[in-house]
C-alpha cells in the first residue's frame, strides 16, 4: 500500500543502554501516534502519518536523550532526521525515498541536531514555533530545527494526534435534530 507519510530516522544508540530509557522511547514514540518499524544497534526507523507528530516526537526524544546521557554521564548522541514522502507499506517493511533520504542524513547530522526536509518543512509551515537553519545554498537539501526544546513543548500543548478535533458543526446540528425529534413525538403522541 502506498501512502505519503513522515519517516523520523533515529541515529544513536542510548536507548538501549537501560530500561527505563527504553520505556520513555516507547511512550513517547507511541504518544505521538508513531510506529517502530526498523531497528538495528545504532539506529530506529519510525513513521509517522503526520510531519507535525513526526517534530514533536523528534524534540521530545532529543530532550529524553539529553536527559538519559546526563544520568548516565555521557554526552548526548541522538540525531534525528524527518523526511516527508511516498512510502509502500508492507506486512512488516516500510520502503520508499522519504526512509532512505532520512536514513542517509541522519549518519551525517552531529549529535543533538534534528534534520527536516524541504518537503516536511512545508507541511509543518507555523504549526510548530520552531526556527529553522537551511543547511545549504539549495533550500531542496533540508533545514535543521533550531529549537529549545522546553520551549517548544510548552508551547505546543499536547493534542492527542490520533483524536479527530472536536467540531461543533456537526454536534449542535445533531442535538438539534434529536430535540425536534422528541417534541415532534410529544406533540403527536399526546392525548386531546
Amino acid at each position: 500500500m502506498q501512502k505519503i507519510a513522515a519517516i523520523l530516522h533515529l541515529e544513536g544508540p542510548v536507548f538501549d543502554v537501560d530500561t527505563q530509557a527504553r520505556l520513555a522511547f516507547a511512550e513517547t514514540v507511541h504518544r505521538n501516534a508513531g510506529l517502530v518499524v526498523g531497528e538495528t544497534d545504532q539506529g530506529r526507523v519510525i513513521l509517522f502519518m503526520r510531519a507535525k507528530s513526526a517534530a514533536i516526537c523528534a524534540v521530545e526524544l532529543r530532550r529524553l536523550d539529553e536527559t538519559s546521557a546526563n544520568d548516565l554521564n555521557i554526552a548526548a548522541l541522538l540525531r534525528s532526521a524527518i523526511s516527508l514522502g511516498p512510502v509502500t507499506i508492507g506486512q512488516e517493511t516500510v520502503d520508499g525515498d522519504a526512509v532512505e533520504i532520512a536514513a542517509n542524513l541522519a549518519t551525517i547530522l552531529e549529535p543533538g541536531d534534528i534534520f527536516v526536509s524541504a518537503t516536511c518543512r512545508m507541511a509543518l509551515a507555523d504549526k510548530i514555533p520552531v526556527d529553522y537553519t537551511q543547511l545549504r545554498e539549495n533550500p531542496s537539501s533540508g533545514y535543521r530545527l533550531v529549537v529549545d526544546s522546553n520551549e517548544v513543548l510548552s508551547a505546543i500543548r499536547h493534542q492527542n494526534p490520533v483524536a479527530p478535533a472536536w467540531s461543533w458543526k456537526v454536534t449542535i446540528p445533531m442535538f438539534s435534530m434529536i430535540i425536534l425529534i422528541t417534541l415532534a413525538w410529544f406533540w403527536f403522541n399526546t392525548p386531546d
